[in-house]
């Protein structure tokens, strides 16, 4: 129970290794959520499951993080602000799901899906690499790959803020 009471309430304070098992799961958690934006699942129950599984993992993310910057002497605002960048950015990853799933942009039969989201998948991180790699910087290249960077920088934030706060020194 006083596991559970660790993601629940922002009272209180935890020590290192307790957050460090705490965010590790979390971040674990966060990965296998993503499977909760497969086409079959989308077209079953919508987007609803991720959005409370996101919600849920924030929230427990949040808490752990204000608990342990309180056991290290710290305020709670920097945890907030890193939360809101992380919220603002998942509704943009929404908002492409949404467009990129739209049943009914391809004209034929509601649900129908001419590509399977494997084939999708494969060729979407193809070109991701075809860009990220390629030798050739022109603009077009530039600017791909200062979106993607953009668009990895709130997990990269927050990834680092979590081994941060988790070095910090306990106070008294």
């Amino acid at each position: 129970m006083n596991a559970l009471a660790s993601f629940a309430s922002p009272k209180g304070r935890i020590a290192r290794k307790p957050f460090a098992l705490g965010v590790l799961g979390l971040y674990v958690a966060g990965v296998a959520a993503q499977a909760l934006l497969l086409g079959d699942v989308i077209s079953r129950f919508g987007l609803w499951p991720f959005v409370a599984v996101q919600a849920a993992l924030i929230s427990a993310w949040l808490v752990l993080h204000i608990r342990r910057l309180r056991d290290a002497g710290e305020g709670p605002a920097a945890a907030i602000g890193i939360a809101l960048i992380y919220i603002l950015s998942l509704g943009l990853l929404l908002m492409l799901v949404v467009f990129f799933t739209n049943p009914d942009a391809g004209g034929g039969p509601v649900g129908e899906n001419p590509a399977s989201d494997a084939a999708t998948a494969t060729l979407l991180v193809v070109f991701l690499f075809a860009i990220l790699f390629k030798p050739d910087f022109g603009v077009f290249t530039t600017i791909l790959k200062g979106l993607i960077l953009i668009a990895f920088m709130p997990l990269a934030i927050s990834l680092v803020f979590s081994i941060r706060t988790g070095m910090r020194a306990s106070v008294p």
